[in-house]
This record gives C-alpha cells, structure tokens and sequence, in this order.
C-alpha cells in the first residue's frame, strides 16, 4: 500500500471517527438508543449493543461522506 492510500485512508477514518463520537453524544443524549433499535426490529437488545451499532452507524455514515469529499476534492485538483 503506497503513501497515498495510507493518506486517503487515515484522512478519511480519523476525522469520521472524531465525528461519530460528536454524533453519538449528541443523539443518543436526546434519544434513548434502546427505542430506536426496538423501533427496527431489534427488541432483545442490550444497552451496550445499541450504543455500539448506533456510534458503527455513525462512523460508515462520516466515513462515507468523508471519502467521497476526498475523492472528488483530489479528481479536480489532477484535472487542473
């Protein structure tokens, strides 16, 4: 794996991470997790669990748009 991917990767992992942990805070001291899973479908679930899938939904969801800003910030810069 070159420098470049580790760059992409780390740019893209890190700051998503920071930013699930905002969002987990936020949301989930407003709204119980335990609602929102048994709302879906999960209705024997533990605290813990929904916490956890609620932060991984969080994470892939920053991650993702992360990602893309990257990709498509990096296309324009190697077009110019």
């Amino acid at each position: 794996m070159n420098l470049d991917t580790k760059r992409i990767i780390i740019g893209t992992l890190w700051p998503s991470f920071w930013m699930a942990c905002v969002l987990s805070s936020i949301v989930f001291s407003a709204i119980d997790p335990i609602i929102i899973a048994s709302q879906i479908g999960f209705d024997h679930i533990s605290y813990l669990a929904a916490y956890s899938l609620g932060f991984i939904f969080f994470w892939l969801a920053c991650a993702w748009s992360g990602l893309f800003s990257i990709i498509f910030s990096r296309s324009v810069n190697r077009k110019k």
